[in-house]
């Protein structure tokens, strides 16, 4: 994979996803019998990332360290896009694979190379029942912008 070069330097998204909580509550999805979660991380479509599968209840927690190459920064790469996922899930309507979102995160960048993002940010998921949104649980993680000469 080729990145693109500021000042000679190559730029990349140094990235750690510790946990989500508050995803799948019981008391709301009662109807959940796997419980196995991944996270799958993107910058531009087709160049995605993923965490290992864990079991996760009540909350999954990765640890993982990633890092991803930014190839257009800063034109067009300025959000880390992740998807926290269910996998081996059998009840949920509207799955073929098994896979169910469970929640989405859109996480601007850093605004400083070499400084450290760290927080909790909201996930959003879908209600298939209200065919609307709704903010459920939030993700841990750390993300760091650098540049190698």
């Amino acid at each position: 994979m080729e990145s693109q070069r500021i000042d000679n330097c190559e730029v990349y998204l140094r990235l750690r996803v510790v946990r989500a909580e508050g995803i799948d509550d019981s008391y709301l999805y009662p109807y959940v019998d796997n419980r196995d979660y991944g996270v799958l991380l993107w910058i531009s479509l087709g160049e995605e990332c993923r965490t290992r599968i864990v079991k996760g209840f009540p909350n999954p927690v990765w640890n993982a360290n990633g890092t991803i190459f930014l190839k257009e920064y800063p034109n067009i790469h300025t959000f880390l896009n992740l998807e926290v996922l269910r996998f081996r899930s059998v009840n949920d309507p509207g799955t073929s694979k098994g896979v169910a979102i469970v929640g989405r995160a859109r996480i601007p960048f850093p605004r400083e190379f070499n400084c450290e993002k760290v927080g909790c940010f909201p996930l959003v998921r879908d209600d298939y029942k209200e065919e609307d949104y709704k903010v459920e649980g939030d993700i841990t993680l750390c993300m760091e912008l650098k540049r190698r000469k």
